[in-house]
Formats: structure tokens, C-alpha cells, sequence
């Protein structure tokens, strides 16, 4: 598996197969590991509000599904009662309602911390809603089918397209609160960076918000910046998928961009953001939701 800090300038026929497909052993072996974590996954019930929620839904890689470890001496902020998930995986998908702690239910079970959590307790304390996360992100997924998952919405030939997963959980989850959705949150392009040339990149994250919106209407879609030290130390070719996200409020209306703060990666080894990190994209992300819907 290729080192995510990797600054080597290839084209994208070989980037491709440096930072494409796992070798098939592998892939079958993750895929096995994931059908485990999927059977096993349960989360901590919660008995659903009577008063209508706020619906917000996450997307995206590894960042949105939450790979934040705490720094040492850290005790995380206690789960906000008031704010709920709808699991994206697991034995009570589609049945029931659990408490919104991290890690959520994303499309398999994650071990960290993202954003999300921070998000939904400040909209929950501004607004007195209650609100229901919808977890749909997968690690290490791109737009550019990647051992078996695309984010592509009419990429019909990967085991598992994830835009069309993400809008079943959604619509699971409108139809059990029968309200509308409040916001959608995106942190993705990593994968995508040695991948991906900007231009196709930004088509595909252009056609994903479209189609999102003719479904549920001109929500607020709030993009999360790549972690800054990942841009100056991994592939080069990232800084044109850094861009495409800065330029997204420009080409749609109602799409906000927030910066993702720096030096607070998991480790010298560990692209990932930290929880702290999280937690600031979570409060960030609110502030900008507020900005959009004021």
C-alpha cells in the first residue's frame, strides 16, 4: 500500500497504478474485514424525538467518516443528547434511531473522530432541534472507481457506487422523520488527487451537487478543505483538487467552503486530521451553515 505522503510528480497512468487498485488478495481480504465490522456494528439506541429534526447528511472519504485520534490528555466532549444518527450500516440500518457518537455508522464502522458530531451539537443548541446525522462516507474512496467503490453518480460498473448509497440513507432517513433535508457535508479529494485530473474532478463534484439538488432541492452544501499538510507534503497534483473545492461556491449557489486547519494531523506518518481538527471543521462548517441560512 503506497505511502499517502507520496511527493512524487508521475502522470496519471502511473499514479494509477501506484494509488489505484489494491492487488485482489488484498481488496478480498478488506472486503471480508468489512462485512465483519458491518455484522458486528450496533451503536448505543436512542428513542427518537417528537419534535421534527434538523436531517443532516455526511459525504465523503476518510476525514467525513472520522479518523481523528485525541491528542494525549484530551477527554472528548460527552455525546449531545439532542443530536441522533441514522446508521449507515450495521443491525438497526434503516430501523431505528441511535445516539450520534463518534464513530459513527458510515458505510462500515470507523475508529475516530470527524466533524460531524461538532456540527450537529452546535446546530442542536442554536436552533433547539433536535437533529438526525446520516452518516454515508467510506475511507480512501474516490469519483475514479477505486477497489470497487466510486463516488461517480453514473459510474453503474463498481460493486458499490456511493452516491446512490448515500441517497438511500438519505431518503431512509427523510422518510422516517418526514422532514426535509437541512445541510449536506463533503470532505473528499484525497484519493482523488493522483488519480483524478483537476478538470474531470471537478465535473464529477459538479454533477454530484447537481444531482443532489434536483432531488432535495438548493440545501446548503458545505465543503471541508484537505488537510493542509497533506497538500504540501503528498502528491503534487492535489493542489488542483484544493482548487476545484475554493472555486465550488462560485459555480453553485448555496455551496459554502471552509479551510481545514494545519499541523493537526494524526502524525508525522498519518495524514488523517486529528479529533481536535475535527472538531474545529465541525464548529467551522456550523459557522458557514448559519452564514448560507441567515
Amino acid at each position: 500500500m503506497p505511502s499517502p505522503f507520496d511527493p512524487v510528480l508521475r502522470s496519471y497512468e502511473e499514479d494509477r497504478k501506484v494509488h489505484g487498485d489494491f492487488p485482489l488478495k488484498l481488496q478480498l481480504l478488506q472486503r471480508a474485514k468489512t462485512t465483519v465490522k458491518k455484522l458486528i456494528a450496533t451503536g448505543v439506541p436512542a428513542e427518537p424525538f417528537d419534535q421534527p429534526y434538523q436531517v443532516v447528511a455526511i459525504l465523503g472519504q476518510s476525514n467525513a467518516a472520522g479518523a481523528g485520534i485525541e491528542e494525549p490528555g484530551v477527554s472528548p466532549p460527552p455525546p449531545n443528547p439532542r443530536v441522533h444518527q441514522w446508521p449507515g450500516c450495521g443491525r438497526y440500518r434503516g430501523r431505528r434511531v441511535l445516539q450520534a457518537r463518534d464513530p459513527l455508522l458510515h458505510e462500515v464502522p470507523t475508529s475516530g473522530v470527524g466533524f460531524a458530531t461538532e456540527f450537529g451539537s452546535r446546530l442542536a443548541e442554536a436552533t433547539g432541534d433536535p437533529v438526525l446525522l446520516v452518516p454515508t462516507a467510506r475511507g480512501d474512496t474516490s469519483f475514479y472507481p477505486k477497489n470497487g467503490y466510486s463516488w461517480n453518480p453514473e459510474n453503474t460498473s463498481v460493486r458499490v457506487n456511493l452516491f446512490r448509497y448515500a441517497v438511500a440513507q438519505i431518503d431512509s432517513a427523510l422518510k422516517f422523520t418526514g422532514e426535509p433535508l437541512s445541510a449536506i457535508l463533503w470532505h473528499q479529494g484525497e484519493s482523488d488527487g493522483p488519480l483524478t485530473p483537476p478538470e474531470e474532478y471537478q465535473a464529477q463534484l459538479d454533477l454530484l451537487i447537481a444531482s443532489l439538488r434536483v432531488r432535495y432541492g438548493p440545501v446548503p452544501f458545505i465543503v471541508g478543505a484537505l488537510n493542509p499538510e497533506l497538500i504540501r507534503r503528498g502528491s503534487p497534483k492535489l493542489v488542483g483538487i484544493d482548487a476545484v473545492h475554493r472555486d465550488s461556491p462560485n459555480r453553485h449557489p448555496n455551496v459554502g467552503f471552509v479551510e481545514s486547519p494545519d499541523g493537526m494531523s494524526n502524525g508525522a506518518h498519518d495524514p488523517h486530521l486529528n479529533a481536535g481538527a475535527g472538531r474545529i471543521i465541525g464548529a467551522r462548517m456550523f459557522e458557514k451553515f448559519q452564514e448560507m441560512t441567515d
